[in-house]
């Protein structure tokens, strides 16, 4: 059976039509890609063309071609690479933010099983980044076998010590004696204000000089916030979440309702 002939139009002017994609794809560089490989396509399958085609058919798919070479350019520089640069920084971001789920993770643990508990009333008070790594606790509670949040390296910052997880690091704060949270566990903790509150940033170790940083927060609530800061800001102090505006909930994410796990009637799930 013999195979439908094409339409006398596109036996014509299909060459046309490639010039005419090609220069779309200029315009609209999503088009770039689809453009690139009918010219290809349209190179390719090129003869002689005969005296009924269209004259100059080579010349109409080589400035198609051109064309089309544009518009992929501009489809990598205004969208591959701008999806490519963000995905990664996503990624890291998600990184950042899931590693201070983890300490938030494991101050629910320390509060349920009540390991630093001086005032003996079975709810347990939060951990310095040192006590949820390994260290024995200094607050009067025995040491455990084995950590409660595993940190990796720890690294001295002015902020006090400092975990390091791939491109950030993080620290803890607790409430002290007087008001206010400190990082160090030389401070005089807040016994009492330590069973319901704590706070733990994550930053870049390597602070971008003249741009802007992601910093991420967390608090008991799992209220995560996020915020760009220069590097002469980092690490951030213990209350920056809690005194400056400029911080906003992470990609929308609300706090968690009900009681903190370990206390009276609890009915949080464990993580």
């Amino acid at each position: 059976m013999t195979p439908p002939a094409p339409s006398p139009f596109l036996a014509r002017y299909w060459p046309v039509l490639l010039l005419l994609l090609g220069l779309a794809s200029v315009i609209w560089p999503v088009l770039g890609l689809p453009a690139g490989f009918a010219s290809c396509i349209g190179l390719v399958a090129l003869r002689a063309p005969a005296p009924s085609e269209l004259p100059r058919a080579r010349w109409w798919l080589v400035a198609g071609a051109l064309a089309a070479s544009v518009g992929m350019v501009r489809f990598v520089a205004t969208l591959a690479m701008p999806g490519i640069v963000g995905g990664g920084r996503r990624a890291v971001e998600q990184q950042a933010v899931s590693r201070l789920r983890d300490v938030l993770f494991a101050q629910d643990a320390m509060r349920r099983a009540a390991w630093i508990d001086p005032d003996a009333d079975g709810i347990g008070s939060a951990a310095f980044l040192e006590e949820l790594c390994g260290a024995p606790p200094r607050r009067g509670q025995p040491p455990r076998a084995t950590p409660v949040l595993h940190c990796g390296e720890l690294v001295s910052t002015p902020l006090g010590l400092a975990a390091r997880s791939g491109a950030y690091l993080y620290g803890v704060c607790l409430p002290v004696e007087g008001g206010g949270y400190a990082a160090t566990p030389e401070a005089r903790v807040d016994e009492e204000r330590a069973e319901r509150h704590f706070v733990a940033y994550a930053w870049p170790e390597e602070a971008t000089a003249n741009q802007l940083d992601d910093v991420f927060f967390i608090d008991e609530h799992e209220n995560i916030r996020a915020a760009v800061m220069p590097a002469s800001q980092l690490p951030p102090r213990c209350d920056a979440a809690l005194a400056e505006p400029p911080w906003q909930p992470w990609r929308g994410k609300q706090p968690r309702p009900g009681p903190l796990p370990g206390d009276p009637n609890s009915t949080s799930p464990s993580p």
